[in-house]
């Protein structure tokens, strides 16, 4: 088995394969700064047994973070309890990826994951638009390059934000909106936080279009609270729920020789 961990800011997934590539299973666990790795690695245990696997039948291991205080935590814990050392998504990790950025160290872990795996199940061109703490669009023109990434604030960033900064708006969960024009605070946060992110969702869509300048390209999207806007947009899109997690597996399958 391979054991995938992909950790965000306001999350972490994680997924075991077998060999083959097949999903045993995934769970989602918060993320938490304030953790000891004892505390990750009694979460984990709990985590196999709740599933019925052996994290000793665990062949090898990979992580993603894009959280730098919680990586060797976490990796600590998954070594201890698994008995392998996980690779680590960075610099000397092959990943097949043609990136034309500027920095490709500024490229997040969680991006190239999301890439890894669009790459193996659409061709090019397409976008991958990951709803997270932020909301990323990464862009694989017609050659198949990673060509550039928009960064926007994502949408619980965005919802917290307003009710830390406005005294009378208060904070609220993400439901679905009963109509465009709200009757009141809540239902009215819920139809500006929906329609607007869907809104911005498809404008920047139609901006790409024009930007790639080939016709239609195909829309993946991903992430926590995906698939709340989808139905919202004008767009068709494919929604990928485990894109990071089996771009996690198919890089760590591409290092198999060096972690050996």
């Amino acid at each position: 088995m391979v054991f995938t961990a992909d950790i965000s800011n306001s999350g972490i997934t994680l997924a075991v394969f077998t060999e083959k590539g097949e999903l045993i299973f995934r769970s989602d666990i918060s993320t938490d700064k304030s953790r000891s790795a004892d505390e990750y690695f009694i979460m984990l245990s709990n985590i196999f047994s709740l599933h019925g696997a052996d994290p000793k039948s665990v062949e090898g291991a990979i992580i993603s973070s894009v959280v730098p205080p919680l990586t060797n935590t976490f990796r600590n814990a998954a070594k201890k309890l698994l008995g392998c050392k996980p690779l680590l998504v960075g610099p000397g990790i092959k990943t097949g990826l043609d990136i034309k950025i500027d920095h490709h160290y500024e490229l997040g872990s969680d991006l190239v994951a999301n890439t890894v795996a669009a790459s193996a199940l659409y061709k090019p061109p397409f976008v991958i638009i990951d709803l997270d703490t932020a909301t990323t669009f990464t862009a694989v023109n017609a050659n198949g390059e990673l060509c550039g990434v928009i960064i926007l604030p994502g949408v619980r960033t965005s919802l917290d934000a307003l009710s830390a900064s406005a005294a009378e708006l208060p904070y609220i969960s993400i439901g679905r909106p009963k109509s465009l024009l709200g009757t009141n605070t809540v239902d009215s946060m819920n139809a500006g936080i929906v329609y607007g992110t869907s809104s911005m969702l498809d404008g920047l869509i139609d901006r790409l279009i024009n930007e790639f300048n080939t016709g239609d390209i195909d829309i993946i999207i991903t992430g926590e609270s995906a698939s709340r806007f989808i139905p919202y947009c004008r767009h068709e899109m494919s929604y990928e729920p485990d894109l990071a997690v089996k771009g996690l597996y198919m890089i760590y399958r591409k290092n198999r020789k060096k972690y050996k």
